[in-house]
């Protein structure tokens, strides 16, 4: 077996299991020590299928999730483009599984189907978690971060998906801008991979 197979298999599982370190590692760190979960108010940038949001839904004291996702296939989306080359039908087809998916939650869920950085104007409250999870090229990434760190509470997480790079040099932009932001403003940064987070002072 090749060693590019390898490590596209192993790749793909890390992708497929959940719940991911996010939820049971960064998560639990919003929770009291009291026998009742807080309940949570986050949102998740790019949702694709939903699975992972599922996952939150399941897995997570949630109250709201906001899921952001404009589900268009854009210009300077590159990583899409290599993904689904110009057709907009896979990003469709995608949309519509995921509001099939999460269909048993739709009290707990407002979709934003709008680019980052317009979605935040339509969220109101603070929230206890952000999972970014979208555009991986470096503007974008750090574009997020910036965007939705003022919108975390004191003692909330700020987290996403895909800190590894490596044999997939289409996540150097998430490791860069991750990376500088922690670093620029003293924050500690953990990692288990796939997912990184920041806990907000």
């Amino acid at each position: 077996m090749k060693h590019s197979t390898i490590v596209n298999q192993l790749s793909d599982l890390k992708h497929r299991i959940f719940p991911r370190p996010f939820e049971r590692l960064a998560l639990e760190e919003l929770y009291d020590n009291s026998s009742k979960k807080n309940k949570l108010i986050g949102c998740e940038i790019g949702v694709y299928k939903a699975f992972h949001a599922l996952s939150l839904l399941e897995n997570s004291e949630i109250e709201k999730l906001y899921l952001i996702d404009p589900y268009e296939m854009y210009e300077t989306y590159l990583e899409g483009h290599a993904h689904y080359g110009v057709d907009q039908v896979p990003l469709s087809d995608a949309h519509k599984e995921a509001i099939e998916r999460l269909k048993n939650y739709n009290d707990k869920i407002v979709w934003l189907n709008l680019m980052a950085e317009d979605a935040i104007e339509k969220i109101v409250e603070e929230l206890d978690f952000v999972y970014i999870d979208g555009n991986h090229a470096y503007d974008f990434v750090k574009m997020d971060i910036q965007n939705y760190w003022p919108k975390l509470k004191c003692g909330g997480i700020l987290g996403g998906h895909d800190f590894y790079n490596g044999y997939c040099r289409e996540h150097d932009g998430v490791i860069k801008a991750v990376s500088e932001f922690s670093v620029n403003n003293n924050l500690t940064l953990q990692v288990e991979l796939p997912d990184w987070w920041i806990k907000k002072p």
